[in-house]
């Protein structure tokens, strides 16, 4: 039997597999189509953003300021934010107290009661949820504390659409203005879970707010009440000056931890500034 000579199989095969190719490529031509049209929207939607930044620390207990993460603080500087006073680099020895308030859980008017009996004033991050406490707000703003912006549904923004992100702070802005027509604009914004992007920080902004992380907080979120005597001393070591404390009054011990905290600091010969020298 004569063999083909290869050089006329070649172009055979080579026919072929330009066919299979081109016939596998329009297999898949759709899917191509529809993978680029989902990164555009990506794109445009600014999902491609800097990375999310879940705020953390690493306490000292030599009355330094904590090591935070390079980016979170370069952020946070770029858009304006902090997490410790201005008064920190001077060696200045105060402590500003903030407290997050999605719900009420029937601790606020204890906490409100020890900040006017030493004279206190702080910053209540509030959620769209906690505005109908008309009672408990009005005090807050009666007895001269400030109000900021913690967001309408307590999200996590960072996984929210750029759309998504300014509806969840603006709806709590305006709500709050319509509510209380005698109170100022809110000025602070703190972020749910402490989880921003840098297009959390540009969008709250562009709304007049300025973000306002901590440089002391505690495991006190939980159902469970706090150790009171515990807390207290947790913070108390890790005190510096210019310090931002973290707390949350839904935890049933916040108001005994608060009442053993002040004296404490005194002691160390820290004062609690106001919200204004921030």
């Amino acid at each position: 039997m004569v063999k083909p000579h290869p050089r006329i199989i070649r172009p055979l095969f080579a026919h072929t597999d330009k066919m299979l190719i081109h016939k596998n490529l329009n297999k898949f031509r759709p899917l191509a189509v529809l993978v680029a049209i989902f990164l555009s929207w990506i794109l445009l939607s600014g999902f491609a953003s800097a990375p999310v930044i879940n705020w953390g620390l690493k306490p000292n207990e030599r009355e330094l300021t904590p090591t935070v993460s390079t980016a979170g603080r370069e952020l946070l500087e770029k858009y304006n934010g902090l997490y410790v006073a201005r008064g920190a680099a001077n060696g200045d020895k105060k402590y500003y107290l903030t407290f997050d308030l999605g719900y009420e859980s029937g601790n606020t008017a204890a906490v409100l009661d020890i900040l006017k009996e030493h004279n206190l004033k702080a910053i209540f991050f509030l959620c769209g949820n906690y505005l109908k406490e008309t009672e408990l707000v009005n005090r807050m703003l009666a007895e001269g504390h400030t109000l900021g912006n913690h967001t309408n549904r307590h999200k996590n923004l960072p996984k929210l659409s750029e759309e998504g992100i300014r509806k969840d702070i603006s709806v709590l802005a305006e709500d709050f203005a319509e509510k209380y027509l005698d109170a100022k604009p809110m000025a602070f914004f703190r972020p749910p879970e402490g989880s921003f992007d840098e297009r959390t920080l540009k969008i709250a902004q562009e709304y007049g707010l300025r973000t306002m992380m901590w440089s002391i907080a505690i495991v006190d979120w939980g159902k469970k009440p706090i150790n009171a005597g515990n807390s207290s001393d947790k913070i108390a070591k890790r005190i510096h000056p210019g310090a931002i404390i973290l707390s949350h009054i839904a935890n049933s011990g916040t108001p005994e931890m608060l009442k053993l905290l002040i004296p404490a600091l005194a002691e160390k010969g820290y004062t609690c500034g106001t919200p204004d020298e921030l």
